[in-house]
């Protein structure tokens, strides 16, 4: 694994363990790993880690996110996002940059990178961006 994948396991995380429920809304400034519940709203400034156990009935919004676990809800990561084989989310997602592992399920609809979407729904290219660069 790379250091993105791995950073949200220092010391500084907050962690949400496994068998903790929590509900309401939960912000925070650093990283945040979650391994058990979640029911309501999650912010965070830094790198989410949601865990292969996780559930996750939450309107989402970090800078950077790995996804193991489940998520019933709009996620919305600024940078970049990392969706596991067993991650599961079931809602709209919106992200700059994505990797997904096969196996990852999404229900929704999916908006990856700078493009603009259109009334229509399709992304637009934007005047600094080249068609297919």
């Amino acid at each position: 694994m790379d250091n993105f994948s791995n950073s949200a396991q220092s010391s500084s995380a907050t962690v949400i363990a496994r068998g903790v429920k929590v509900e309401g809304e939960f912000v925070s400034q650093g990283d945040v790993v979650i391994e058990g519940e979640v029911n309501g709203r999650v912010s965070t400034s830094g790198l989410l880690t949601i865990g292969t156990e996780a559930k996750l009935k939450a309107e989402i919004t970090a800078d950077d996110a790995v996804v193991a676990g489940t998520i019933e809800g709009m996620v919305t990561v600024k940078k970049r996002l990392e969706l596991k084989a067993t991650a599961k989310i079931i809602g709209d997602l919106t992200c700059e940059t994505a990797t997904v592992e096969a196996g990852a399920v999404v229900h929704g609809k999916c908006s990856i990178g700078q493009g603009k979407p259109t009334k229509e729904g399709k992304a637009q290219v934007m005047p600094n961006e080249k068609p297919g660069a």
